[in-house]
């Protein structure tokens, strides 16, 4: 019996290659966006701090240069947090890009992979058909010889 060779094989191998670079991309792309989740918290929290010191001060009663100054810094992280939050929109629609790069290429690989089966089922199925052509024949041949063989000793 002959085996199987899917004709396309390459393709989907190369399919199956690209799905795993866009899995690659992926990740990278999701590591990306929790770095700059991370960074964004981090600037938060600076802010935040900034925030408690500068009322803290003004509680405890400061000269208008150091207030100055943490007016001026808030102002720096303020600036910050919005590049960061623009940093990080920037990232999810990374995310999003390579998620559905990942999915297009994983439908891709799927449907050749589909395809693949439905041909190896084909073949196999040919090939039962053909094999059972080839017993029928062998068994008329017998049945034909046999009953010639009766007909023989009988005659």
């Amino acid at each position: 019996m002959t085996q199987f060779n899917f004709r396309f094989q390459k393709i989907l191998d190369l399919k199956g290659n690209e799905k795993g670079f866009a899995q690659i991309q992926m990740a990278d792309a999701l590591k990306q966006q929790e770095v700059g989740n991370q960074r964004n918290a981090a600037i938060y929290q600076q802010l935040a701090d900034a925030e408690n010191l500068k009322w803290e001060k003004q509680q405890d009663g400061v000269n208008i240069s150091e207030l100055l100054m943490l007016v001026n810094w808030i102002h720096q992280l303020q600036e910050q947090l919005l590049s960061s939050n623009r940093e990080l929109e920037r990232l999810q629609n990374n995310v999003s890009k390579s998620q559905n790069q990942l999915q297009e290429k994983a439908q891709e690989e799927k449907t050749w992979d589909n395809l693949k089966k439905h041909k190896a089922e084909l073949f196999h199925e040919q090939n039962k058909v053909i094999e059972q052509n080839f017993f029928d024949e062998l068994a008329s041949t017998r049945f034909y010889r046999t009953s010639q063989s009766n007909l023989a000793e009988r005659g």
